[in-house]
């Protein structure tokens, strides 16, 4: 149960992210002037990283994804390097291919399982 947990979350807080950046790109509000959020999201993905064997292999592209926009964010909000048409499409493209790349890497991985198990299955009988 507290792997699905942990994967639900970091597929819900990239969804999250995403909508935050669109709500906040919409009415003008800035949210990212806090850097500890930074930490705590460099602390995940290290504690993903570390765990391998406890976490999907896969989820922590998610995790870099939000991780690497957040900080590329924070980033422009104190050094203001990005355009605005850059700032608008960037950070929700770094989230949604990280998101694509652990939706798309879990699904081959579970049609290859699938089609080990069946093959062993059929071995067996």
């Amino acid at each position: 149960m507290g792997k699905l947990f942990i994967r639900i979350t970091i597929v819900m807080v990239a969804i999250y992210m995403i909508i935050c950046y669109v709500t906040a790109i919409i009415w003008g509000i800035n949210l990212w002037d806090q850097i500890y959020v930074i930490m705590f999201e460099i602390c995940v993905c290290i504690c993903i990283s570390a765990q391998g064997s406890y976490h999907c292999k896969y989820i922590r592209w998610t995790a870099y994804g939000i991780t690497l926009s957040d900080t590329l964010v924070c980033l422009d909000n104190l050094l203001n390097y990005l355009p605005y048409n850059a700032f608008v499409f960037i950070p929700p493209a770094l989230i949604a291919i990280g998101l694509t790349t652990t939706l798309t890497l879990s699904a081959l991985h579970y049609i290859k399982v699938k089609k080990l198990k069946r093959y062993g299955q059929l071995n067996r009988q």
